[in-house]
């Protein structure tokens, strides 16, 4: 099944950004500025965009209209803020806490992989390691 493009209206549309960014304050307050988290939070898009919707998304992936919204849909926009917490573990944190972290992220990394990989139809052809 082709991957379909997502409108910003749709029900199915990721947490915008400053969601994200809300959310994380409230479990992992943090005094980065603004722009660090947002430059982590396009990193992650770009990956994102790279290692999983170019490379399994027939016709391409999520895509929401509004500038604000992030492509990863609920429940797998969970990837955006596990991701940031572990960078906050990365910088502030120990080496336990940012592995710990970074595990948590990396799983929910691989459910998105794995669902993005079913609906293009490729089954374990392709799958992402």
């Amino acid at each position: 099944m082709p991957m379909r493009a997502v409108d910003a209206t749709c029900e199915v549309c990721s947490m915008t950004k400053n969601e994200v960014l809300s959310f994380v304050q409230s479990v992992k307050p943090h005094e980065f500025e603004q722009a660090v988290m947002l430059r982590w939070l396009e990193e992650l898009e770009k990956k994102i965009e790279f290692e999983i919707h170019e490379r399994f998304a027939r016709g391409g992936g999520f895509q929401c209209a509004a500038a604000d919204k992030l492509s990863v849909p609920p429940p797998y926009d969970k990837v955006y803020w596990t991701y940031l917490v572990s960078m906050i573990e990365l910088v502030q944190g120990t080496p336990q806490t940012y592995e710990f972290a970074n595990g948590v992220f990396k799983e929910a990394y691989g459910e998105y992989a794995r669902y993005v990989q079913r609906r293009a139809g490729l089954g374990k052809r392709r799958a992402l390691r």
